[in-house]
């Protein structure tokens, strides 16, 4: 009897340990909005959340980061890919490329891949950095990559999109375009979609990257598509918000957006919404059924970045430096953090990186930072610093002023 007491209390204490590692543990946003389709959408599971802190790396950071396990990837206008612990931001490894990341690396399994401006396509190993393979397209590379069914698809410069094999970099097939592609690939069974600076959103298939369909729109398609219940959503510098049918690429229905669309649709088919923002700085809700608006509000500043969709909560980040979080039912607002504290101090901030408690993002002043969203926390702005020292500098003239004023009284 007592030694079933104690098998009892051993595994109950195991239980306990397992418990607190699964705590530990990261829902994975390996990619730009999280999965192959970029819908932006993530349950939000409280258990897991890291402490609040900023991480500050080489260069300049435009693209958020992709989160596998406990470790943060994210590359930088330096040319260098950052390996981050994403519990303390801690450097695990980097890896040094020959221009500026301008996209989120994608991670397969233990590899990470990422485009770069010199126009390679490279493939590292997750845990240790190392090169497997880099391949050379003709331009630059700022798509994100998308991988499926044992191949890497991205678009580059040159105009073409690419499809290689993912083991070795050997070329599938490539299809060309009329102009540079600056949109993210989204993959959905067997087709890939994707938008081109020649205006137009392509459904190709990903077997041998034969058309199946293509849509012209009126101005430049850098916005990446969301693909949902049927319909492929995607922007365009033409001013409007798309809803094509998947199948045959015929408009369901658009939206005038009354400003350029560079950033991509967020998708929340629970909701039957779609989320995005705009150069002017509007932020909409729109029924996905019909494109019919549910809300919209301006946050005062552009937003190049892609809503991120957790929870009851939507989070974006702005042009003027601040990451917004709304109720994405009303548009009410949340909570905001801006590391600048005021608005064009800190630079553009990034789309967000949800999971769990824990927000990850980037700024252009090169800053990686982790803000616990259940308790609405953020680390302490590194312009604080520069903020304490500017009070004390004009405390200090003051009081130089007020005592030059009070000699000259004494003279008198």
């Amino acid at each position: 009897m007592k030694l079933n007491k104690k098998i009892g209390v051993i595994l109950l204490i195991t239980c306990m340990m397992l418990a607190t590692l699964t705590s530990t543990t990261a829902t994975d946003w390996p990619m730009f909005q999280d999965n192959p389709r970029h819908t932006g959408y993530i349950s939000q599971d409280t258990s897991y959340s890291t402490q609040e802190w900023t991480t500050k790396l080489d260069g300049s950071i435009i693209a958020p980061p992709a989160l596998s396990g406990n470790i943060l990837y994210v590359g930088s206008d330096s040319g260098k890919l950052y390996a981050l612990d994403a519990q303390d931001g801690n450097e695990t490894w980097t890896y040094d490329m020959d221009g500026a990341i301008k996209s989120t690396p994608s991670i397969s399994g233990n590899t990470v891949f990422t485009g770069c401006d010199d126009g390679y396509l490279y493939s590292n190993n997750a845990e240790t950095g190392t090169l497997n393979w880099k391949f050379k397209s003709d331009d630059s590379i700022q798509t994100t990559p998308a991988v499926a069914d044992g191949k890497i698809f991205f678009g580059s410069d040159d105009g073409y999109v690419y499809a290689l094999n993912q083991n070795d970099g050997s070329v599938i097939w490539k299809f060309k375009t009329d102009d540079a592609v600056q949109s993210s690939p989204t993959i959905d069974g067997d087709t890939l979609y994707i938008g081109s600076d020649d205006d137009k959103v392509y459904a190709l298939n990903i077997n041998d990257g034969s058309v199946k369909w293509s849509f012209a729109t009126g101005d430049n398609v850098k916005s990446s598509p969301a693909v949902c219940d049927g319909k492929v959503f995607i922007g365009s510098e033409d001013n409007q918000v798309y809803a094509l049918n998947a199948n045959d690429g015929i408009e369901v229905w658009e939206h005038n957006a009354e400003s350029s669309v560079t950033g991509s649709v967020s998708a929340d088919i629970r909701q039957s919404t779609v989320y995005v923002g705009t150069e002017k700085g509007d932020l909409y809700a729109l029924d996905l059924r019909d494109g019919l608006k549910k809300w919209n509000i301006s946050v005062g500043s552009a937003i190049n970045s892609t809503p991120s969709i957790f929870g009851n909560n939507i989070a974006v980040g702005t042009d003027s430096g601040s990451m917004n979080i709304y109720n994405k039912f009303t548009g009410n607002g949340v909570w905001s953090y801006n590391p600048g504290y005021i608005p064009n101090i800190s630079g553009t901030v990034s789309s967000a990186v949800t999971s769990g408690g824990s927000l990850f993002m980037t700024s252009s002043d090169g800053n990686v930072y982790s803000l616990n969203t259940d308790e609405q926390i953020a680390p302490m702005s590194i312009y604080t610093t520069y903020l304490v020292a500017i009070i004390v500098v004009i405390v200090a003239l003051v009081a130089i002023y007020k005592k030059i004023q009070s000699r000259k009284k004494q003279k008198k």
